[in-house]
């Protein structure tokens, strides 16, 4: 598996590419495996009584498991480190995985913002030695290449096995 990660250390930001890409809704009994879904680039919603059946069920719930009626996959780890490793064996996952291109929070795709667009929403010294950022459109959380990433790209590399030279 290889991410698609910069050499030197930096979020790449070329243009959005449209691929079908396997879509999940988690439930609470998932949620950290959600976000990190997320990060890698799963439209991954959470899920209520009312969830799309398009969609790969991810539960810890057998009972829930047992009860949809489309996909869903039965996660057996307390780790989400693991239960990305249980889904990679099922899924293989990192074939698909766009790292860094939807939002953590709200699951919406990022869009490249400049500097100055970003200017009043991240701290100074960021705005000051950053020049790549991402916004989300509709939650307007900013996102650029920093330790938090550096760190995130290390587990993920753990996890799947890559090598982080490739584009993001």
């Amino acid at each position: 598996m290889t991410l698609r990660f910069s050499t030197n250390g930096e979020i790449s930001f070329n243009d959005i590419i449209v691929i079908r890409m396997k879509k999940f809704s988690c439930d609470n009994t998932v949620g950290k495996l959600m976000r990190k879904l997320r990060l890698l680039g799963f439209d991954t919603e959470k899920c209520d009584e009312s969830f799309e059946s398009d969609r790969i069920l991810l539960t810890k719930s057998r009972k829930r498991w047992e009860g949809y009626e489309g996909e869903s996959f039965l996660v057996f780890s307390d780790s989400w480190r693991e239960q990305l490793s249980e889904l990679e064996k099922r899924y293989a996952i990192s074939k698909e995985a766009v790292p860094f291109s939807r939002c953590a929070e709200c699951n919406s795709l990022l869009l490249r913002a400049s500097g100055e667009e970003v200017k009043n929403l991240v701290p100074e010294r960021v705005y000051l030695s950053v020049s790549n950022f991402k916004i989300c459109p509709v939650c307007k959380k900013v996102y650029w290449s920093g330790s938090h990433v550096k760190r995130i790209k290390k587990e993920f590399e753990r996890i799947f096995g890559g090598t982080g030279e490739s584009d993001c």
